[in-house]
Parts: structure tokens; C-alpha cells; sequence
């Protein structure tokens, strides 16, 4: 595959258009998917809401509720809930397309 045809593909992702369609729809909530992203590169598998909250904080976000949001939009996907049901766990099943649209969005 060549050059073009990854980047065709990239941008037909399910992270990549997801991500541009919360752009648009909710704003606020992009530097919650950056954190996410480096959350999900960082243990590459399974992690917590509260795990990407530390990592939010980095870029200025004092709390948000929860990830449904991003879990709506395809962006991220739920795996496990702990702790009597108040840790959920995520993964991010695009992290490239993810990346590319997030990278677009600078």
C-alpha cells in the first residue's frame, strides 16, 4: 500500500471521522481525546476514566463527567467496569485515526 492510499484510508477511519464530527458538535471535549490518546499509547490495552482525567489536567481540563461521550461517538469503546461499577474501562480501537485527525485539528 502506498503513501496515498494509507491516507485515503486514514481518513475514512472510524477514530478519524469521529473525531472530526466532536470537533464540530462539542469542541470542549478535544483536549479530553488528547488525553486519551496519550493515555492509550502510553499502557496499550485497557484504561480508566480516572487515568485519562490526570492526563486532562495537563491541558487544563479540571473534570468531566465520564467518556460516554467519546464512547458515542466511536472514539473510544468500553471493555470492563471495577470497583462496584464505578470505574469503566476503555480502549481506543483507532489510536492512528485518532492521532491523524487530532494532529489536523492543531
Amino acid at each position: 500500500m502506498n503513501q496515498e492510499q494509507n491516507t485515503v484510508l486514514n481518513k475514512n477511519s472510524q477514530g478519524y471521522l469521529a473525531v472530526h464530527r466532536l470537533a464540530k458538535e462539542y469542541p470542549k471535549w478535544i483536549p479530553v481525546v488528547r488525553a486519551c490518546l496519550r493515555e492509550a499509547r502510553r499502557v496499550k490495552g485497557d484504561f480508566a476514566g480516572a487515568w485519562v482525567l490526570q492526563e486532562a489536567k495537563k491541558e487544563g481540563v479540571q473534570w468531566f463527567p465520564n467518556l460516554r461521550i467519546l464512547a458515542s461517538y466511536g472514539i473510544l469503546q468500553r471493555t470492563d467496569v471495577t470497583r462496584a461499577g464505578r470505574r469503566a474501562y476503555y480502549i481506543m480501537p483507532d489510536i492512528d485515526g485518532v492521532e491523524k485527525a487530532l494532529n489536523e485539528l492543531k
